[in-house]
């Protein structure tokens, strides 16, 4: 499947992703007629089949950091698995947790954000593939009520900004060994995704777009990757949105989807996820899901890229 670069064929490969359905509850797989809720998110937003994927539910402390996630399926007993802190695998702001039983299961990385006031938190889970299926899912979710800014006229009256990191995992592994056992039985663990995230939000028009960029894919030498356009798109009266992904400078060609929550006072922040179907034209049937909690431009703590807006 590997094109273009033979160097990362020999140090990762492709597997495709399995079926799910966490999150909505009116859509059932043949395979997992069981599993599919309704989102326990505090948000009224539902999160779509594309971004959740395979995640069921995710539960994260971030006083004690603890980390629970259940996913369809395969990652631990019982259904609702606790992580292990992995700093080493942490992205910008961003927590990594991960869990395998054994050498011969799934290995399965779990990341997670959370804005500063705790209302908004959001993240991703998934595993590297194993007997041709990758599992794995994203999620966002607010804590209190929709709280938008206060509109005016004039500059910085109701336009806003956002800006943050951005981490997802792929449906490249990164292959395992364990002396004696055949190549074909072993998990992979997951090659991912580093970048950053800005948005604009105009909450006079309730619309909000934005992109993603300075995006790597993680191999041992780290290759950049293309810019995303996240297209405009509504914003709902619950403070929710969805949208389209794109390559940034080629319009009409949908990669993806995008979608989110804002939360806070005068919605200081806005969390996220992302859902693609391809990132990177120099590989075949490429898969990513992402993740983002964004701080507004102006709020404490709020990126350097602020410094170019008025907040």
């Amino acid at each position: 499947m590997i094109r273009a670069l033979t160097c990362v064929a020999s140090l990762a490969t492709l597997i495709a992703c399995g079926s799910g359905n966490p999150f909505v509850a009116e859509t059932e797989t043949a395979t997992e007629t069981e599993t599919a809720t309704e989102t326990e998110t505090e948000s009224t937003s539902i999160i779509s089949d594309e971004i959740a994927g395979n995640l069921k539910s995710f539960s994260y402390d971030a006083t004690t950091k603890t980390l629970t996630a259940s996913v369809y399926a395969l990652d631990s007993t019982p259904v609702d698995v606790v992580y292990n802190r992995d700093v080493t695998r942490d992205i910008g702001a961003y927590e990594a947790y991960t869990v395998q039983e054994d050498s011969l299961d799934r290995f399965f990385i779990a990341m997670v954000g959370e804005s500063a006031d705790g209302s908004i938190q959001s993240g991703v889970v998934g595993d590297g593939g194993q007997f041709n299926r990758v599992l794995q899912g994203a999620y966002y979710k607010r804590e209190g009520d929709f709280d938008a800014p206060d509109i005016g006229t004039g500059p910085a009256a109701g336009q806003v900004s956002y800006a943050g990191d951005y981490a997802a995992l792929t449906n490249i592994q990164s292959p395992t060994t364990v002396p004696g056992v055949d190549p074909s039985l072993l998990p992979g663990e997951p090659i991912m995704i580093s970048g950053q995230v800005f948005l604009n939000a105009n909450f006079s028009d309730m619309a909000v777009n934005g992109g993603i960029y300075d995006r790597q894919l993680l191999l041992t030498t780290p290759v950049d990757l293309p810019d995303l356009a996240l297209i405009v798109t509504d914003i709902g009266t619950d403070g929710s949105f969805t949208g389209e992904v794109e390559f940034s400078g080629v319009v009409e060609q949908d990669i993806g989807d995008y979608g989110g929550v804002f939360g806070g006072t005068d919605s200081a922040y806005v969390g996220g996820a992302t859902s693609l179907s391809e990132f990177w034209d120099d590989i075949d049937d490429e898969l990513e899901r992402g993740f983002f909690v964004l701080t507004q431009c102006g709020v404490s703590g709020d990126a350097s890229i602020c410094s170019n807006v008025s907040p």
